[in-house]
């Protein structure tokens, strides 16, 4: 079934703000650069619980509420389902070290500027930031 995940390349990413909505929780994948939570749906996962296990596995979180956003293509060509939510940033993370250096909050606005660069998922967190 590993086959399926490849074939098909979709992943479900999260978007999640500060509660006044100027901060984005994004992680540093080093080398690769700044993205979002998130990955790859497995066999027989819906969308729904593919995210909540990447949360949970990622990050340490569970029982986030969480909207869809859109779906959109990742410059790698793979299908992304985006998600938006809202955490506190006080919230106590553990990231996830085999994946990620780091979780860190940014300024919308410094993703907007490209101080921040999250090139494939600029626009789930620029036109998706709750007002």
């Amino acid at each position: 079934m590993a086959g399926n995940r490849d074939t098909h390349r979709v992943t479900c990413k999260c978007a999640l703000f500060s509660p006044d909505h100027k901060q984005v929780l994004v992680v540093d994948y080093g080398k690769e650069g700044y993205g979002l939570p998130g990955g790859h749906i497995d066999a027989g996962e819906s969308p729904d619980q593919a995210m909540a296990r990447e949360l949970f596995e990622e990050l340490g979180l569970n029982n986030q509420t969480l909207n869809h956003a859109d779906f959109m293509m990742h410059q790698n060509g793979k299908i992304i389902l985006g998600y938006i939510g809202t955490l506190d940033t006080s919230t106590q993370l553990r990231p996830q070290i085999e994946e990620m250096q780091q979780a860190i909050w940014v300024d919308v606005d410094d993703v907007r500027s490209g101080k921040v660069p999250v090139p494939s998922y600029y626009r789930l967190i620029c036109e998706y930031q709750p007002s």
